[in-house]
């Protein structure tokens, strides 16, 4: 029953996304211009896209290296969705040329439509229903499960970034999915002790190669591992065995990009781009902390975690209160979670704010917000229910206003604003009404917020009306 029941808030949550899809966001284009270029080309290079009429307004993130163009950030992320691309591809080619589906507009819309569909729509539902199935087998409570993923999927900025082609989420759930595996080996059945621990190092080899904002994930496993296993230092060796693979690919891609496997994409774009700010490199490590960037990703109206997540508060103060108390996390999870907090918050006061780059929340503090909705759902009391609730409208509120409105406006008070004024919406909606009767010369009668949101909703009915039926009969 339980396993039913998270599945289909699974599914939910996927179908959700779907709507919610903000075609070419801010940062996507690099990653599907990759896709392209490995599934169709089986090229690492962008020189066709740049000198594309259509293509070139969508190179802004490349980096130009020995005459030739490529992305300027890592592989990784376009790694995992170019399969889904080359499954569909196949079928896509073999439409007619003359065909308005293959004009350039629905090409790369496609592209990034399946890319996001498999890769971050697909890890964030699934990074609920580790949550929400966690969260059962420690309280035995459906209710705590389904709020949990609930939570994280569409009350956190995790729904923002769920809703594009996005590197941040897939870090979430690889750190979800890490954590499980340290902490609760009999979660995923047929693993082994050696399984889990290689298992583990491919995880965290798959986050180095989509972000570099996986670093202080890697930190903080390596000190969990070293302190938890200090006895069996064996197991540290079968991490680094699963880490191969994937760090393999990476290695390999940039030999073939740029003739070394140690020159990386993101070594290449730091070398072409202006210093932000000057250090001294003499300086103490003190005085290269930035406290103000942590203030500003804790409790500002462009990226606060405080106010974008407001509830983040009161899972803090849970969190504390409960440190001797083991009754849901043990003391080696709380320790655990403790080590990744400290390692992203030192991450991010090693970042001048003017490298923060805020879109809608602290987008960098991502892996750390699924144990916060964790913290908040496990310990949530019946004397805090009418703050809860305050609390957990208000994020309900800021994070799928965001989601729908597709921009971030640099400021949650104006973003709740404008939402409030122009009501619910769906980002695909501005490129159905806009490009697809120029593409197409076709313009249906479901593209409104009403049609769509008819759609979305008679799915989420034929998810659940089995469920219904199964209790009442």
């Amino acid at each position: 029953m339980n396993a039913h029941l998270f599945g289909r808030l699974f599914f939910s949550l996927w179908w959700v996304n779907l709507f919610h899809f903000r075609p070419f966001a801010a940062g996507s284009d690099r990653f599907a211009l990759l896709v392209i270029a490995l599934v169709e080309r089986s090229s690492v290079r962008l020189d066709v896209e740049v000198n594309h009429p259509f293509y070139k307004s969508f190179t802004g993130d490349v980096i130009y290296y020995q005459g030739h163009a490529y992305s300027n950030f890592n592989p990784g992320l376009s790694f995992i969705a170019s399969p889904a691309w080359f499954v569909v591809h196949l079928f896509y080619q073999r439409l007619p040329e003359s065909s308005w589906i293959r004009g350039e507009a629905i090409h790369y819309l496609l592209v990034n439509f399946v890319s996001f569909f498999s890769t971050t729509a697909f890890l964030s539902a699934l990074t609920s229903w580790m949550l929400a199935t966690w969260t059962y087998r420690k309280t035995q409570q459906q209710w705590r499960g389904v709020l949990v993923g609930i939570l994280y999927g569409l009350g956190s900025i995790a729904f923002f970034f769920s809703a594009r082609f996005n590197q941040n989420i897939p870090l979430a759930a690889i750190a979800t999915c890490v954590f499980i595996l340290i902490f609760d080996p009999n979660f995923f059945s047929g693993l082994n002790s050696r399984r889990r621990f290689v298992t583990i190092g491919f995880l965290l080899g798959a986050g180095a190669i989509i972000d570099a904002n996986a670093m202080p994930l890697l930190g903080a496993v390596f000190i969990i591992l070293l302190w938890k296993n200090r006895k069996t230092p064996l197991d540290l060796a079968y991490v680094a065995l699963g880490a191969i693979f994937p760090l393999s690919l990476q290695l390999l891609y940039q030999y073939v990009a740029f003739g070394s496997p140690f020159l990386s994409s993101l070594t290449i774009f730091a070398r072409q781009t202006p210093p932000v700010e000057t250090m001294n490199s003499s300086a103490g490590i003190w005085q290269k902390f930035h406290l103000m960037t942590l203030g500003e990703y804790l409790f500002s109206a462009k990226a606060g975690l405080f106010i974008y997540m407001p509830y983040a508060g009161l899972s803090l103060w849970y969190f504390l209160v409960n440190w001797h108390n083991d009754k849901y996390l043990s003391i080696w999870e709380k320790r655990g979670i403790f080590i990744l907090f400290c390692c992203y918050f030192a991450f991010i006061c090693l970042l001048p704010p003017q490298y923060l780059y805020p879109l809608f929340g602290p987008r960098y503090l991502l892996p750390i917000i699924p144990f916060i909705c964790l913290i908040f759902v496990l310990y949530f009391r019946k004397q805090d229910v009418q703050l809860g609730m305050i609390l957990l409208a208000i994020a309900f509120l800021i994070n799928i206003g965001g989601t729908q409105l597709g921009n971030d406006t640099g400021n949650v008070f104006l973003t709740v604003a404008v939402y409030a004024l122009k009501g619910p919406w769906l980002p695909i909606l501005d490129w159905l009404q806009k490009e697809l009767p120029k593409a197409s010369g076709y313009s249906p009668e479901f593209v409104s917020p009403y049609g769509l949101f008819a759609i979305m909703l008679l799915g989420l009915v034929v998810l659940w009306l089995p469920c219904k039926l199964k209790r009442r009969y």
